[in-house]
Parts: C-alpha cells; sequence; structure tokens
C-alpha cells in the first residue's frame, strides 16, 4: 500500500492491521501481518535495535517500500483533535474517527462534488495528496501514518479528572510525544541517508514539537541524561529529519519557541549548512475560529506566550533560519503562490480556496486540494522551497511570502 501504519495510546506503541484496525492484544510477528501492542516508552530512554517496534518496522519496510524511490519522499504523518485509532475502519473515511481510516486512506474522487464532501467531512486523502502511490513498493514515496488517541470522553474527562476533554486530549498529545521519538529514531536506522519529512495539522503540533523539543534537549545536554548511545541517536534523528510542514497549529507559541532555540543551538554547535537539517514551514490563518475556541480558551495553561502557532506564528520578532511563518489565507501569500512557478506548476499555485474575509474553516488547509499540492510541491520539488531561495523571491516575481507575516 506504500504506507506503514502505526497508532499510539497514550505512551504506548501499537501495530495495526493493514487497513489500520486497531489489535487490543500484544503484538505477535506470528500474525500475518504481525499486530498488536507494542512497547510503552518514556523518556529519556529510546528503545533497542531488536525491539518490537523496529522488528515490526523492519517487516513492514520489506512489504512496503521495496522500490523506495531516489528522492521520492519518506514523510510521517499526524492528525489532530478527536481521532481514536481503536474505532473500526469503515469503507465511508466520514463513518469513522480512526485516522487511518478518515484521513490515512487511498480513496479519491477526482470530481467536484467529491472535492465538497471531503470538505463536509474532513476526509481529505494525505497520501494521495501528497502524491504517495498505492500499491507501488514506494516508488513514488512511502507514508508512515501515526494515529494517536485525541479523543477523551467530554463526561468522563470533566467528571473523572476535572478536566475539560480539549485540555485533556493535549495532554494525550504530550504522552505520545516520545514514542513518536522513538519510531523517527527507529526510521532513521532503517532508511540510509534518506531525509525524514513531517506532516502535521492542528493538535498534532502538540506531539510533534513537544517531541522534537525533548529530543533536542537531550542532545544537547552536556551532562548526559539518557544513555550515550542514545544522545548519539537523537543526535542522528536531527541530521535526518527533512522538512516540517505545519498546518493550523493549535500548540502555544512558546513551546514552539522552545523548540526553535534548541534546534538552532544544535545547528550551531555541529556546524550544520544552511540547507542541512530539519526546517519548518508552518501554515496558518488570521481567521480560524477553531484555534480561538478551542486552544486558546480550553487548553491547558501555561507559562510565556500563550497564544496558538497556527494564528500568531513563532513571534520571536527576528526570521528563524530554520522556521518560517506562512499566512495562507492572506492575500499577499496568495498572489504571491500565483506567480511562483515550479516545473510540476508553472503556472503556479492557487491556494487557500475560502473566500476573503469569510471565517477559515480549520480544514480547509488539507480538504482543498490546491492546498495540498503546495505541501506536495514542498516535499518534491526541494531545491524550489530552499528558506534562502524563498526569502529572495527567486524564480518568481511575487517577491517574499512572508513579509506581511502574521
Amino acid at each position: 500500500m506504500s504506507i506503514i501504519r502505526v497508532s499510539c495510546l497514550k505512551d504506548r506503541l501499537y501495530a495495526p492491521m493493514l487497513d489500520g484496525s486497531f489489535v487490543d492484544k500484544d503484538y505477535d510477528a506470528r500474525r500475518r501481518p504481525p499486530a498488536g501492542g507494542m512497547e510503552a516508552v518514556a523518556p529519556p530512554h529510546l528503545l533497542p535495535a531488536g525491539s518490537l517496534l523496529g522488528r515490526y518496522l523492519d517487516r513492514m519496510l520489506e512489504r512496503e517500500a521495496a522500490s523506495l524511490g531516489d528522492g521520492a519522499p519518506l514523510v510521517v504523518m499526524l492528525h489532530g483533535f478527536l481521532f481514536d485509532p481503536r474505532q473500526a475502519v469503515t469503507v465511508a473515511p466520514a463513518d469513522s474517527d480512526n485516522p487511518h481510516s478518515r484521513l490515512y486512506h487511498f480513496g479519491f474522487d477526482p470530481s467536484d462534488a467529491a472535492e465538497r464532501g471531503e470538505w463536509r467531512h474532513h476526509t481529505a486523502s494525505w497520501p494521495v495528496g501528497l502524491g504517495i502511490v498505492e500499491g507501488d513498493g514506494g516508488a513514488a514515496g512511502l507514508a508512515i501514518g501515526f494515529g494517536w488517541h485525541s479523543q477523551p470522553g467530554f463526561a468522563s474527562s470533566i467528571l473523572g479528572v476535572g478536566q475539560n476533554f480539549y485540555a485533556r486530549a493535549y495532554d494525550y498529545a504530550t504522552a505520545s510525544s516520545w514514542p513518536l521519538v522513538n519510531l523517527l529514531v527507529a526510521l532513521t536506522e532503517r532508511i540510509g541517508e534518506r531525509p525524514i519529512d513531517l506532516f502535521v495539522h492542528s493538535l498534532g503540533t502538540r506531539v510533534t514539537l513537544r517531541a522534537l523539543a525533548k529530543a533536542a534537549k537531550l542532545a544537547l545536554a552536556r551532562e548526559p541524561v539518557a544513555r550515550p548511545e542514545d544522545t548519539a541517536r537523537l543526535r542522528g534523528l536531527f541530521r535526518q529529519l527533512g522538512r516540517v510542514v505545519l498546518m493550523g497549529g493549535s500548540e502555544y507559541v512558546v513551546e514552539a519557541q522552545i523548540f526553535n532555540e534548541r534546534l538552532l543551538s544544535l545547528a550551531a554547535r555541529d556546524g550544520w549548512d544552511a540547507d542541512f537539517g530539519p526546517h519548518v514551514y508552518n501554515f496558518g490563518s488570521k481567521e480560524n475560529d477553531v484555534l480561538d475556541i478551542l486552544a486558546e480558551n480550553f487548553g491547558p495553561r501555561t507559562f510565556g506566550n500563550s497564544q496558538v502557532i497556527g494564528h500568531n506564528g513563532l513571534e520571536t520578532g527576528d526570521r528563524s533560519a530554520r522556521w518560517m511563518d506562512l499566512r495562507i489565507d492572506g492575500r499577499p501569500l496568495r498572489r504571491w503562490m500565483e506567480d511562483f512557478a515550479t516545473d510540476g506548476n508553472p503556472a503556479g499555485f492557487t491556494i487557500s480556496g475560502d473566500r476573503e474575509g469569510n471565517i477559515w474553516d480549520h480544514w480547509y488547509y488539507f480538504t482543498y486540494r490546491n492546498n495540498m499540492a503546495v505541501y506536495r510541491s514542498i516535499l518534491r520539488e526541494r531545491p524550489n522551497w530552499a528558506f534562502d531561495a524563498l526569502r529572495a523571491g527567486e524564480g518568481h516575481a511575487g517577491g517574499d511570502p512572508v513579509a506581511e507575516g502574521f
């Protein structure tokens, strides 16, 4: 299928069935395919190479990536709020909140009516939108679908732990961050020098940025907190990370700033070239009422800037060498994208899909297919999207895409 599926309930990883169906039993390599609950993990330790996760990835890479093409992307996908990987997989994506069924599927109908249905039900295929081809052995790229539990019950959250269900989901995201680190490290040790990209929506940015911030802190520690061999593995992870595409991020600005500072410190200490290592493309909107209502009103209170990156960007005052904010509903960016010609899109891109001045739909980031074309190009036409080239306006007439800012 050209996809490897992993599920996560808080701190424990699970190998689902090929279609994403949850297996609530311990991992059994004798199953065809192998499936079930793997290790629970907590920082600062990393799973050894021979872990259940490692053995599962070995088996699935052999199956799904035998023809992984040179230059084809390997992209790890993380969804946002209100998904449960334990739900049944259904034929119609809209009938399930299992992320493997709703977002990480390969169903695609090119008709306008089908696209309107995806808008309503938030069911656009992420692998297809990113150019992954089902059943080609990875020749056009490989997707890794990370399905984490982000749907705590409304009543059980209030009555059971005294939290609203969004704040509790934010805590679930924190718990799932170290399993993500372990997955990324295990991948780096199995795919050679190929970069690993991340494609992330909404509350998935909490999982991602918390994961990378934790990993960077351990990699930078003067007095090793992790085992020495684990510190070296974490440093290797950052050398292999590539493009990090964030959409409508509901992580707090202060947490993103912490990650950015640690990333810049790693780059300076290890002498990375400007194009080497991870670069973050943070797509946000000023009209996203979902972020207003949930992330900025019902999320757990934190120190520092508790606005969210999907509204406010990084807010450092200075441009980061490794983080770029792009306001997807801003008129200057939309004009700039129309002038941005690439080999795959000689006429430029038409982005956003929403009407000027209307309240932004939190899911338009990926349900509008022209937006997906932009992300696909970022992962596949990499030289065109280098930060230096973008900020210099090379190859098109639009100038700097981030001059407007957030």
